[in-house]
């Protein structure tokens, strides 16, 4: 069972100029293309060539699928595709792709990650007091 870290933040309610206070949980670190290629050749049996190999392709197949509009849907971990952060208009002859704001990558998890966020348990950080 997974244990995440929570510290606390202070920031407006949404909608409001009132300070509340919400926990978050604490990311530790960044991994790394050299940390992945370790953990895929250490847990997998291949080499770390073959491993520098398959993350390549792999960053090679998100930029060359999801950037022509195809869904990538990889087993048990998920699927990614991209959606836009768009301005709405008034008139269906206005709707164009200039009103496309910015396009963001959507990542659905398997089921299987899902749950298994469900079993995850939280420890707080101490607090200083301010």
């Amino acid at each position: 069972m997974a244990l995440l870290k929570t510290t606390i933040t202070r920031r407006n309610a949404p909608g409001t100029d009132t300070q509340k206070f919400y926990p978050g949980i604490v990311s530790f670190s960044n991994i790394g293309n050299d940390q992945l290629v370790e953990y895929l050749a250490t847990n997998s049996g291949i080499n770390k060539p073959v491993a520098i190999a398959a993350v390549n392709a792999l960053r090679a197949l998100f930029t060359n699928y999801l950037l022509n509009g195809h869904t990538v849907q990889i087993p048990q971990l998920g699927t990614f595709s991209l959606s836009a952060i768009t301005k709405p208009v008034a008139l269906k002859k206005d709707a164009g792709p200039d009103c496309i704001k910015r396009v963001k990558i959507r990542y659905t998890p398997k089921s299987s990650i899902k749950n298994a966020c469900k079993s995850v348990r939280f420890s707080a950080i101490p607090l200083v007091e301010d």
